[in-house]
């Protein structure tokens, strides 16, 4: 269910995100290395990381039900 919603809604950097982020059907990674996987660079990659994954998050929650999404995360 939200692997279908996760690539319906987010872009591919949101969804990779999301997904290193919390660990979902992989290790949880952190915004050092998520932002190595999406070749973002700079003292401020971290800020960019969470940036995108909030925008993942608002957008789930926006086009589903707000407890479906925190079910999952």
């Amino acid at each position: 269910f939200l692997k279908s919603i996760i690539l319906e809604y987010l872009t591919n950097s949101e969804r990779i995100a999301l997904v290193l982020s919390y660990g979902l059907d992989c290790e949880k990674q952190s915004a050092k290395q998520i932002a190595e996987k999406l070749g973002i660079k700079g003292d401020s990659s971290y800020v960019r990381v969470s940036q995108l994954k909030k925008q993942a998050v608002e957008k789930l929650i926006e086009n589903i039900d707000y407890s479906q999404v925190l079910d999952y995360l």
